[in-house]
């Protein structure tokens, strides 16, 4: 009986099946912790909602250049570990400067201060960043400024969104710091035109693919 085709055709259908059922069970567990995978990524990676980005800089004296940039993109991801272990990536379009007084916009951006048609992006990479209250530290990082790059420190406070909720799960924080111009190679101006840039952001993050 055990030699006849009919019970060899039973038993290798048996071994068939319970292989390919074996290997759907594998497929699909690795399809679920794929899925898991993906999830806590989709959880854990903040984009940028809303922001405001500007660099001030002493002049004259008595008064102050104030520069404003609109095009700004973010993201936030890596904080389920905490605020420690997070990393964020802001990239800033050098052409959307534009300046308080205004008429200083053009010569800002021209080849002589950020020289946007070479250098089209600030960036900043954050490298850590270390806890010194509920939601507050300094956040180290390189910062990238016409083609030349320095670490950075910024200190970064939560805020609210001016006094409405949040959404949930939203993040919001204010971050201040200051980095000399002409380590980065802007030199125009001085001592006119003060060396100090004092950076000033204000970041709202949403969860987001």
């Amino acid at each position: 009986m055990r030699d006849s085709p009919l019970w060899f055709r039973a038993t290798h259908g048996r071994v068939i099946v319970g292989l390919a059922l074996v290997t759907f069970t594998s497929l699909a567990g690795d399809v679920g912790r794929a899925q898991s995978t993906e999830a806590v990524a989709q959880s854990d990676r903040y984009v940028l909602q809303r922001s405001s980005v500007t660099f001030d800089v002493d002049a004259f004296s008595t008064s102050q250049i104030r520069m404003r940039f609109h095009r700004v993109e973010a993201q936030l991801e890596g904080t389920q570990a905490g605020l420690e272990s997070g990393r964020v990536v802001v990239t800033i379009d050098a052409a959307s400067v534009e300046a308080q007084p205004r008429f200083l916009s053009p010569i800002i951006r021209g080849g002589g201060i950020l020289d946007v048609a070479h250098y089209p992006e600030i960036r900043f990479v954050s490298t850590g960043f270390v806890r010194t209250g509920e939601g507050s530290g300094w956040l180290f990082g390189n910062l990238t400024i016409h083609g030349v790059t320095h670490t950075v420190s910024l200190l970064v406070t939560p805020r609210d969104a001016g006094g409405s909720p949040l959404p949930d799960g939203a993040l919001a924080f204010s971050a201040a710091g200051a980095v000399s111009r002409r380590e980065f190679g802007l030199t125009a101006w001085f001592p006119t035109v003060g060396d100090a840039v004092h950076l000033n952001i204000q970041v709202e993050f949403v969860r987001g693919p």
